[in-house]
């Protein structure tokens, strides 16, 4: 009975294995463990010079997992998935910057040879595939690593540079990289912008001598670096020379590669320059005190009116004054008028829209008809003859006047009159505006 016992117990012990296998597929399942690593976010980036890459899908996300955070493993995300070789000599980090070496082996500078491309990632053309695989990386280092700067090498820290590649195809190891749109955005300005001579823009522009004041950097060949008040860098990209009026004496505007174009300035001399904000202009001097705002002058008619009844004075005028006087017998109303340049907040608009911007400023309404002459010179200063309409039906007026541009203000003398009387204010308006003189105050 003993044996018995002891054969029954065997047999059910091989009878429940014999079950357990048939359940299982006759596998033993592996234990379940749980992911390691860190989750980053890959973007590819085919904006290809477009800054409206977003607006038309261009840019495409993908959630990956690393072992580390680091932009080595990034790179190396970057291969798996678009099937390209995102091959770097190193990546270094540093506090605020990540310095990428891009490997001879590469696809960015290899090309692709005769590699079978996934059909998500196909390119036709060599600059298309490098636009797309700087892109890809510097926004998939920004997206995972916040603010920093990239800066792209080759050869052990050499510049980036390729035989052909359009818009630009040198990298310098110390310029951070900007993304394509902005190196596109810039080449439409190259015509004006080459030849520029960017010397005197070198060196530290602050407020004053103070360290904890905000400052720009300015290499003297274009680039430039602006800082706030912490030390932190608040914009970085390059110059363009604007010669706005053809005489040599333009502007330089500022154009970060995210920010876009952020402002502008004038040189009055070499040691202070000019810029604006919203309530004026500010002067910088290169590690110096700030200037003084001069006094803006006035545009005059000699002999003058008698007779005028003044119906608005405003000396605090967007950095200027503005003034208005009804002419004898209410037909019309003189407005004289000075405003600091903005043409830096301006962007890229033409100068007739700067003008119909400023016309819809002074007047304080919605303008139409707006037509802009050639009005010659004013005291060696460009002048544009414009007019315009406002209101409707009794209530129409017709604007006639004179803006002067000068390397600080623009001025501006006119007549606002009724639309029905117009025509009998034509002969004094040229008289007037034939005798005009831009008369600056005694220093």
């Amino acid at each position: 009975m003993r044996n018995m016992r002891k054969w029954m117990t065997g047999l059910l012990a091989a009878a429940m294995l014999l079950s357990l296998a048939a359940c299982s597929g006759g596998e033993q399942a592996p234990p379940e463990t749980e992911s390691s690593g860190q989750e980053i976010t890959l973007v590819a980036d085919f904006s290809n010079g477009s800054e409206l890459a977003e607006e038309f899908d261009l840019i495409q996300t993908e959630t990956g997992i690393a072992e580390e955070a680091t932009p080595g493993a990034m790179a190396q995300a970057l291969s798996e998935w678009s099937g390209l070789d995102f091959t770097l000599n190193s990546a270094a980090v540093e506090e605020g910057a990540v310095t990428v070496d891009w490997a001879a082996d590469s696809t960015l500078v290899a090309g692709l040879d005769d590699r079978e491309q996934k059909e998500e990632f196909s390119f036709h053309d060599i600059d298309s595939l490098r636009w797309f695989m700087m892109d890809s990386l510097y926004s998939t280092l920004t997206a995972n690593l916040g603010e920093v700067e990239v800066y792209y090498t080759m050869d052990g820290g050499q510049d980036l540079s390729f035989d052909e590649l359009y818009p630009v195809n040198l990298f310098p190891a110390d310029t951070p990289y900007l993304g394509s749109p902005f190196y596109f955005a810039h080449a439409g300005g190259q015509g004006e912008t080459d030849g520029a001579d960017f010397s005197r823009t070198e060196g530290t522009w602050r407020l004053d001598g103070e360290e904890d004041t905000a400052s720009i950097y300015m290499d003297g060949e274009g680039g430039f670096i602006a800082y706030y008040a912490s030390g932190s860098v608040e914009a970085a990209g390059y110059l363009e020379y604007v010669d706005e009026y053809g005489d040599g004496n333009g502007r330089y505007d500022m154009y970060d590669g995210e920010l876009g174009w952020i402002n502008g300035f004038y040189f009055d001399s070499d040691t202070q320059i000019h810029m604006g904000n919203g309530d004026g202009p500010v002067y910088i001097r290169m590690d110096g005190e700030p200037a003084d705002n001069p006094a803006p002058g006035a545009l005059m008619y000699s002999p003058g009116f008698t007779g005028l009844t003044p119906a608005d004075v405003n000396n605090d005028f967007h950095g200027g004054y503005y003034y208005e006087d009804l002419l004898d017998g209410s037909l019309a109303i003189i407005v004289t008028a000075a405003v600091a340049n903005d043409f830096m907040s301006a962007g890229e608009e033409t100068m007739e829209e700067y003008i119909a911007r400023w016309a819809e400023v002074i007047c304080g309404w919605e303008i139409r008809d707006l037509a802009v002459q050639d009005g010659g010179t004013i005291g060696a200063y460009p002048a544009s003859r414009v007019t315009w309409m406002t209101g409707g039906n009794e209530d129409t007026r017709h604007w006639d006047a004179l803006m002067v541009f000068t390397d600080l203000y623009t001025y501006f003398y006119g007549f606002n009159m009724n639309a029905d009387y117009a025509g009998e204010l034509d002969d004094l308006r040229e008289d007037v505006f034939s005798q005009l003189e831009l008369v600056f105050p005694e220093e």
